[in-house]
């Protein structure tokens, strides 16, 4: 079962939070259009590990979609897009606020010619404010958002090793596309314009627990906690690392029985569950005694025989090989025309006890261009004069 088959969407994005957000409704059986760049593309074609002129990136992010090569701001390529445009139920764009408008493809353009058109736009910081003109990148929003001080310790933050705001950017916009598409069904809207940020994404994800202390106005009858990461702990044994979290006090004593350490459990200085967040550095410092004397293997099986959320600390090689993983089917592997043999996580959702798959390899630059120019009625030779102007690739 694809969800969406059916669903025609065209984007006009770069990086991670417009591709992956597209990417995830491609997944789901919506026939997603790039508009990439002439002669260069997208960025991530030219960033990380790559074979056959492939990135692993792009592969991943731009899997079962169509490309092509265009030149935006050529006036004589203007008509057959918007044709082309006039197709889909959906436009996607991460372009600085304002940038298509200069170029005709701004919402109140589209929007004229095509009102039943969702148009979706994402930004780093909004289309309006003393930031929307910044140039953005990942970290720059982790830093503003709380990201980095999340990851604090000891007083100095740190960045999480991951584009985290831009994916987080992206599920958002997957959720929003969906729900736009829905109110649209229903005949309880038209074509909309989802607008979000990548900002606002941040501060919506982080906020149940890591603002915790931050959601009450006013300081009458507030008490702070630490937060929860706070017990989101790596703690070394003999041959590697696990990680173990305990909330509920028979997890606490599962833990203290399984590392040997049974007169923790009576310890004055820990005896409810507000007691041990509010100590968590003594209580892992005393943790650590008992894990040091034992191997790896040894803890998890232990705190798995006593009820206790436990978990080895996987390299990426050993992750690919956890029965977890291979149980699950989580990681595909299929046969791309320029990479070869590639191997990627497989779209999460399973419907109705279907595991998605992958029904075409991410596209080189360009590729579907005449293609799709010729679904909207241009002829080879019209192809061929785009060609030569240099408005298409």
């Amino acid at each position: 079962m694809q969800p969406l088959n059916g669903i025609r969407i065209v984007e006009v994005t770069t990086n991670a939070s417009g591709p992956m957000a597209t990417g995830i409704l491609a997944d789901q059986g919506a026939d997603v259009i790039r508009l990439e760049t002439l002669g260069v593309g997208d960025p991530s074609r030219h960033v990380g590990g790559s074979r056959g002129g492939v990135t692993g990136y792009s592969a991943y992010m731009n899997r079962n979609k169509r490309s092509m090569a265009v030149d935006l701001k050529n006036p004589v390529l203007r008509a057959p897009l918007y044709r082309l445009i006039g197709t889909a139920d959906v436009f996607v764009q991460n372009s600085r606020p304002g940038a298509l408008d200069r170029s005709g493809f701004g919402y109140e353009a589209l929007h004229a010619q095509f009102p039943d058109l969702i148009y979706v736009s994402i930004s780093g910081f909004g289309a309006t404010g003393p930031a929307a003109h910044q140039r953005v990148y990942d970290p720059v929003i982790q830093s503003v958002a709380g990201f980095a001080a999340a990851q604090s310790t000891h007083g100095v933050p740190d960045l999480v090793k991951t584009v985290a705001s831009d994916k987080v950017a992206a599920l958002t916009a997957a959720q929003a596309i969906s729900a736009a598409l829905l109110a649209r069904a229903r005949g309880q809207a038209r074509g909309q314009h989802v607008e979000l940020s990548m900002l606002d994404a941040s501060l919506a994800f982080l906020w149940p627990e890591v603002y915790w202390n931050h959601s009450f106005v006013g300081d009458d009858g507030f008490t702070p906690k630490p937060l929860i990461a706070s017990f989101y702990r790596l703690l070394p044994t003999l041959d590697g690392y696990v990680t173990m979290i305990v909330v509920g006090d028979d997890e606490f004593k599962g833990a203290c029985d399984g590392l040997d350490l049974p007169a923790l459990f009576h310890d004055l200085r820990f005896p409810t569950l507000s007691e041990r967040f509010a100590r968590y550095e003594e209580l892992f410092a005393e943790f650590e005694v008992g894990t040091r004397r034992l191997s790896t293997a040894e803890v998890v099986a232990r705190m798995d025989a006593n009820g206790v959320p436990c978990a080895k600390v996987n390299t990426f090689d050993e992750v690919l090989d956890d029965p977890r993983v291979t149980h699950g089917h989580s990681i595909i592997e299929y046969e791309h025309p320029e990479a070869g043999r590639l191997r990627q996580a497989r779209p999460a959702a399973i419907f109705d006890g279907e595991r998605l798959g992958v029904r075409r390899p991410s596209p080189t630059l360009g590729q579907h261009t005449d293609e799709l120019l010729a679904s909207v009625g241009c002829s080879a030779a019209e192809i061929a004069a785009l060609r030569a102007v240099g408005a298409v690739g």
